[in-house]
């Protein structure tokens, strides 16, 4: 996931409505915002609410599907923004992820880092994408990596979250293909990757 390298797991998720692949044309100038810029204020972040620094976890398990199993776990990931003057069209957050509380089962982001690319389509609404890969032993039954390419998702501000999500803004992929880059027979080719996370902080996707 060098986005995402991979939410690998299930992380980051989703990071996320789903997958856009909207066009450059529709796209934005992209920054990440403490405070809501208000009405009137063209969305453009106020001087000293800039986001520099990404802490995000999941609001559920996420979700490495596969034709044997299902692993799951919890997802923790800490980035920074990267682009210049946290200004970017995408926007770059390069972090890494951690993943616990996987069951039976244990998984390592094998990516040196993780790169996310945020770009702003709308109010309050964002494509989320990125790649990596991620390690996951399962007793002795399963050790398998997968990479995930051009893996895909949306995130929403505190504004758009609906009724239930957490306040402070999420990130959700749903159903993106990672494929197996080492393992034995027991490895599926292809698995499916399902995350949604938050920030601990509210954050709005801003100009």
């Amino acid at each position: 996931m060098k986005l995402i390298k991979m939410l690998g797991l299930a992380a980051t998720a989703a990071l996320m409505v789903m997958a856009f692949g909207a066009s450059s044309a529709m796209a934005e100038s992209t920054s990440l915002c403490s405070s809501d810029p208000g009405p009137g204020a063209h969305e453009v972040c106020p001087a000293g609410s800039l986001v520099t620094h990404v802490h995000e976890v999941t609001s559920s398990k996420a979700k490495l599907l596969t034709s044997f199993l299902t692993v799951e776990c919890d997802v923790l990931f800490l980035g920074d923004v990267k682009s210049a003057n946290n200004l970017g069209a995408p926007l770059l957050i390069v972090g890494n992820f951690t993943y616990t509380n996987c069951g039976s089962c244990e998984a390592t982001e094998t990516s040196k880092n993780a790169e996310i690319e945020v770009l702003k389509l709308g109010h309050e609404l964002a494509d989320i994408t990125g790649e990596g890969q991620v390690h996951v032993k399962c007793g002795s039954s399963l050790d398998c990596e997968y990479k995930g390419e051009g893996l895909n998702g949306h995130g929403l501000g505190p504004l758009l979250v609906e009724t239930g999500g957490n306040a402070n803004g999420e990130i959700r992929l749903e159903g993106q293909e990672t494929k197996k880059i080492a393992g034995g027979f027991l490895c599926p080719k292809t698995s499916k990757l399902d995350i949604l996370t938050h920030p601990l902080s509210s954050t709005s996707i801003t100009e």
